[in-house]
């Protein structure tokens, strides 16, 4: 086992009880009377966090024969949710730690045992099939939202794209791409790709996500996702008009991209 994993797990010399002043019971009173301080430290509403223990309490995860029984799920998820939810030095395991009154061990304990909770849902809840009854309905959500901010003819882009940078763990300072497809009306991912090179262009790791391979596996006749100026133009993806290097752009391709900005800006 390597040095620093040691040091996470076991103490090596004696030393003080760290003091710790936990702020875990402000969710209870944020959940009732300031759910805006509730989504912004665990960046979900309190309905969706009940939704999540819910589909993951029952999971054998979060359950052992051990004589030092497990924080509560709530708890757990909490800790999660609040450690995902932030980056940079606001996001490491010793401010969790504090935030929550436990250990930095426990707290990788947590981030570990909820992933493998929540990872069993992934192809429940990340998936697209124009062919199953509560996609239909879905993508015609979508299309209604849209014609709402565009006009009728624009009713068949019912999916936006973008990528993100995330950082590399194993390489601080390294960051990596992913790719995500979303439903603009609910943010609802239906198709992703994680793990490519930052330094990759968008339009390079879009190819390597399914919807590229197998655009008819997600969009029909008439039917596209939106993308922004990074992406290449395809008859099923939709981008804004490019600056021309010489000059500007003409007042109806400007029109053409404001209208485009009140879908994708939701997605992106």
């Amino acid at each position: 086992m390597h040095v620093s994993e040691l040091e996470k797990a076991r103490t090596l010399v004696s030393r003080p009880k760290a003091t710790h002043a936990p702020q875990l019971h402000l969710l209870d009173e944020w959940r009732l009377e300031n759910p805006w301080r509730f989504r912004r430290k665990l960046r979900v509403d309190p309905e969706v966090f009940v939704e999540l223990v819910n589909r993951i309490i029952h999971h054998p995860v979060f359950y052992n024969n051990s004589n030092n029984p497990q924080l509560p799920v709530p708890v757990q998820l909490a800790v999660f949710l609040n450690g995902i939810g932030h980056y940079g030095n606001a996001a490491t395991a010793e401010d969790m730690a504090d935030w929550a009154g436990v250990s930095v061990g426990t707290v990788y304990n947590c981030y570990r045992r909820v992933m493998v909770a929540i990872l069993q849902h992934h192809d429940n809840v990340i998936h697209f099939d124009p062919l199953e009854a509560k996609d239909q309905i879905e993508k015609d959500r979508a299309k209604d939202w849209v014609e709402e901010r565009t006009c009728s003819e624009w009713r068949g882009g019912f999916l936006c794209v973008d990528g993100t940078p995330f950082n590399v763990y194993q390489k601080p300072g390294w960051h990596g791409e992913a790719q995500i497809v979303i439903m603009p009306h609910n943010l609802r991912i239906v198709d992703y790709v994680i793990g490519v090179p930052g330094s990759l262009h968008d339009a390079k790791a879009f190819s390597r996500i399914r919807i590229a391979r197998h655009p008819e596996s997600f969009v029909g006749a008439d039917e596209w996702i939106w993308a922004d100026s990074a992406y290449a133009l395809r008859t099923w993806c939709v981008v804004p008009f490019k600056h021309p290097a010489a000059g500007g752009l003409r007042p109806d391709q400007k029109k053409f991209n404001t209208h485009l900005s009140k879908v994708s800006r939701q997605g992106y």
